[in-house]
């Protein structure tokens, strides 16, 4: 395996390994994944962390393609992922923490913990389909 393959691909399980940590906190402490949403934008540091290594996630995912178990999709999703980063990054900051703000607001605490079983699927989902 290439070092760039090996370099995506634990790019990749770190992802997973944060969708993984997400789905529990969620599911644990539905008030700081609250909090945590609300903060989304918030600061440069957390705009540009953020969206950076989501965009290093949806990197990896391009170049991991070929390798994975859905080639297509995997190429797709990571576009669409490094895509959608880069468009945040050159919007206006304060237009996505006002975004993550209003989601915090409305969406109840229950549907955090409901939202942990999807988002730890698509953990477990995303490592698996890059191996």
């Amino acid at each position: 395996m290439a070092i760039w393959q090996t370099a995506a691909l634990l790019v990749i399980f770190a992802a997973s390994a944060w969708l993984a940590f997400v789905a529990v906190l969620c599911v644990s402490d539905p008030g700081k994944a609250r909090a945590g949403l609300a903060a989304m934008g918030s600061t440069w540091a957390i705009q540009v962390g953020e969206h950076g290594l989501r965009g290093l996630a949806g990197a990896a995912m391009i170049m991991r393609a070929d390798a994975s178990k859905s080639p297509v999709a995997f190429e797709a999703i990571g576009w669409f992922v490094l895509a959608t980063s880069v468009l945040i990054l050159l919007l206006p900051r304060n237009w996505h923490n006002a975004y993550a703000r209003w989601w915090a607001a409305r969406i109840p605490t229950w549907a955090f913990r409901i939202a942990s079983l999807p988002t730890l699927i698509g953990a477990v989902l995303l490592a698996y389909a890059a191996i």
